[in-house]
């Protein structure tokens, strides 16, 4: 059974964005410099604690002042989502094989029909299947274990029909170039779990985001490449 909406079930994971932003289970959420969560309410900061921030700071500024060229503030700023420095010059990207196998249609009139019930079955899903929409994109919520329990992941996949793999890989060069199903892929393991985009046509790409528990952190990408995979083979050809 299906169900819609942006409430959340007792009992699920912490769902991630389609870019990874949700706080991993088990993991600490960060805070902002003023004390305030990123997701959540304002904490107390001592005086001391900001004086030392601010000092802090200073010594940092001083740093980058003195340094040749200004190399570190430019690495500040050329920090990437995953939290990696890559650099600005475009002939620095990622270079994805050019893509043989047929494109694929993104065209789903029922986003949860990316990846069948019966199929999510085999796959391990255990709990009602959801259909969401994360950074634009309109996808689906596969949910193996309730929040807690072992072995439990989450698997967001979506038709993403605005954004290429090889845009995706332009902003997360700390990844890595695979392939699923004939299709050229790229992969980014962070530090909710996994994120791939399957480079199934020129317009757009398929997308999958997995979250798992801290315990089970490596299995996330052999999991969203078993999701891929069902997914580009449901995909009609254009």
């Amino acid at each position: 059974m299906r169900r819609t909406g942006s409430r959340r079930q007792a009992g699920r994971f912490p769902i991630p964005s389609a870019e990874g932003e949700a706080v991993a289970v088990g993991a600490t959420e960060p805070v902002n410099a003023d004390g305030t969560r990123l997701h959540g309410n304002p904490q107390p900061v001592s005086r001391n604690t900001v004086t030392t921030g601010i000092s802090l700071a200073a010594g940092l500024l001083l740093l980058a002042g003195c340094s040749s060229g200004g190399q570190t503030g430019q690495a500040a700023q050329d920090t990437t989502e995953t939290g990696t420095s890559s650099s600005t010059s475009s002939d620095a990207g990622v270079s994805l094989p050019e893509r043989t196998a047929p494109a694929k249609s993104l065209d789903l009139a029922d986003p949860c029909t990316i990846i069948t019930q019966q199929q999510a079955t085999k796959l391990g899903v255990n709990q009602p299947t959801e259909a969401r929409t994360s950074n634009g994109k309109e996808g689906c919520d596969y949910q193996k274990g309730k929040a807690g329990s072992d072995n439990g992941w989450v698997m967001f996949a979506a038709a993403d029909p605005n954004r290429t793999t090889q845009e995706f890989a332009d902003k997360r060069p700390s990844g890595k170039i695979t392939e699923v199903a004939d299709y050229p892929a790229y992969q980014v393991e962070n530090y909710h779990g996994c994120l791939l985009a399957v480079d199934v046509t020129a317009s757009g790409s398929l997308f999958i985001n997995g979250v798992t528990r801290l315990q089970t952190r490596p299995e996330a990408c052999s999991v969203a490449t078993e999701f891929a995979e069902t997914a580009v083979e449901n995909l009609p050809n254009t």
